[in-house]
């Protein structure tokens, strides 16, 4: 999967480039951390800004590594690309469950507005991801792959009389 280009070698840009989606992710939810913190304190006191710093917390968490873990995948074990993306998924919305679980029936975090916030930060983090997936020029083929291909059809075949 590398190529070596004027006596460096440089990998193949991937789909799933996880450093521009990270940190536009992250600038995105600072913003919605800048609005829902001091909002959730204003409405709903400590525990509303509580629950929106880790409503925060839990968005950044939870995009951030399994972006960097389905990266990893996708570079070591393509083929694995589609059992991580999903066993990640699965695995964060376990977590999430258990974490509502563990806060139901407490005071020091107010649930509505920790829901609110992470439906935010969830709607801002994938509008990070479907920016950089439409201003960025990424192939959805593996170029060394293609002309592999492309060289192994085009030479003549022997054909036996």
């Amino acid at each position: 999967m590398e190529q070596v280009n004027a006596g460096r070698s440089t990998r193949p840009a991937s789909p799933l480039a996880s450093g521009p989606v990270i940190r536009l992710g992250l600038a995105v939810t600072a913003v919605v951390a800048a609005v829902a913190i001091p909002l959730g304190a204003a409405l709903r006191g400590g525990a509303g800004a509580g629950a929106a710093l880790l409503g925060v917390g839990v968005v950044v968490a939870f995009f951030s590594i399994s972006k960097l873990a389905v990266g990893r995948v996708a570079r070591r074990a393509p083929y694995l690309l589609l059992p991580a993306a999903l066993g990640t998924y699965v695995v964060k919305i376990m977590l999430l469950g258990v974490l509502l679980v563990a806060l139901q029936g407490t005071d020091t975090v107010d649930l509505p507005t920790l829901a609110w916030t992470v439906f935010a930060g969830v709607l801002g983090w994938v509008g990070a991801e479907l920016w950089v997936a439409t201003h960025t020029r990424v192939p959805f083929f593996d170029p060394a792959v293609a002309a592999e291909r492309a060289h192994l059809h085009s030479r003549p075949t022997r054909t036996s009389r």
